[in-house]
């Protein structure tokens, strides 16, 4: 009976097997079968062109520019002093205050001057009796009372007299200290009834309607310096501004441990919109031309080798297919300097070369590209 059983229980077991199997080898037939066609369509769509990337171009165009260096320099007094004075004294009286505009020759300070007076006055008295009595001598003379000797001793101690006179004159005047300049005062430093030595500074005088810009450049650059030669240069109080200065004058002889050459150079600044101490980031113009390719400013990106510019390429037909008329491509540049909104590229372009002025961080090279006509105007540097 068992027997019976088992035999017609072992047919139905493999039977099941096999189904199993064939819905197992179906269902791997249909993935494969899906999995194979989105291969295919991805492979047609990559096939495909993107459409193009609509970008604003300007052309490089060959200018002969004025070779600019780079350089720092700061801003000194055209004349600066520390009011002191000759003598020690006390203050008596003080006659301006900090920040006052002044003449030259204006009355700044005044000291103490009663000993000075008396000491004039006493030389004065002594004076007039010595040519008291050198004119008494003159009228005895003609009667024959005086010798000649008597009246050239008097005539001595008169002239010696005269001299005393402007000693005590050169003392009084002493105690009046004025501007030796015109300009403007800084703080005062000392007050009425303090004691001051030659040492002591009353107060600064700058001269600001012009100012000196100092400031040195390498050996390389000494044949780039003429007279009067123009720099532009901007300061820190003023960043929006640009500000001008001539070459006025350089050392004839190169520091020895720098090999630098010392310059300086001369500001207007009636505007008084500088001020000396004022650190100065300039451009110097040099009398050498330098052949660059102009282009926006706004062209030029940065890329792990430095700066760079697309480019646009004329695109071919490949297969038969219809591609866009241009593609990208990325080119490294060098840029010798860059003003008013335009930059002078040395290497990396040729002229008449396409360069593309807005939206690089999009793009990336081989893209199909299209042109649009609202290009952002730009001035060459020159102009």
């Amino acid at each position: 009976m068992s027997t019976q059983t088992t035999k017609t229980t072992r047919p139905r077991l493999w039977l099941r097997i096999l189904l199993v199997l064939l819905l197992l080898a179906a269902l791997g037939g249909s993935l494969a079968y899906k999995k194979i066609s989105q291969i295919q369509q991805q492979i047609a769509m990559g096939s495909q062109l993107p459409p193009p990337i609509s970008v604003t171009v300007a052309t490089a165009v060959e200018e002969q520019w004025e070779r600019q260096v780079k350089a720092i320099g700061n801003l000194v007094a055209f004349q600066g002093v520390n009011i002191t004075t000759e003598v020690s004294g006390i203050i008596t009286k003080i006659k301006f205050d900090s920040g006052n505009e002044v003449k030259t020759g204006m009355l700044l300070v005044e000291l103490d001057n009663r000993t000075e007076t008396a000491n004039l006055e006493s030389a004065q008295a002594q004076l007039a009796a010595d040519d008291s009595q050198y004119q008494r001598l003159l009228k005895l003379k003609d009667q024959s009372f005086v010798t000649k000797n008597d009246i050239d001793t008097q005539a001595s101690l008169v002239n010696i007299s005269k001299a005393q006179v402007r000693v005590a004159e050169v003392a009084l005047a002493k105690k009046k200290i004025y501007a030796p300049f015109s300009g403007k005062l800084g703080i005062r430093q000392v007050d009425l009834g303090e004691y001051v030595t030659p040492s002591t500074n009353i107060v600064t005088l700058l001269s600001f309607d012009k100012l000196y810009l100092d400031f040195t450049l390498p050996e390389g650059n000494f044949k780039d310096l003429i007279i009067d030669q123009a720099i532009e240069f901007k300061v820190r109080a003023h960043p929006d501004e640009i500000f001008s200065a001539r070459v006025e004058i350089w050392n004839s002889q190169l520091d020895t441990s720098t090999r630098n050459i010392s310059i300086r150079a001369v500001v207007d600044n009636r505007n008084r919109l500088l001020a000396p101490g004022m650190f100065a980031d300039m451009n110097v113009r040099s009398k050498r031309k330098l052949s660059v390719l102009t282009i926006p400013e706004t062209a030029i990106f940065y890329n792990i080798y430095g700066e760079a510019v697309y480019i646009l390429e004329k695109s071919e037909t490949v297969d038969g297919q219809e591609e866009p008329d241009y593609r990208l491509a990325s080119r490294q540049v060098d840029v010798a300097y860059r003003s008013k909104g335009a930059a002078g590229v040395t290497s990396g372009l040729e002229a008449g070369d396409i360069v593309v002025t807005a939206g690089q961080l999009k793009l990336y090279p081989s893209l199909p590209v299209a042109i649009v006509d609202d290009i952002p105007e730009y001035r060459s540097a020159q102009q």
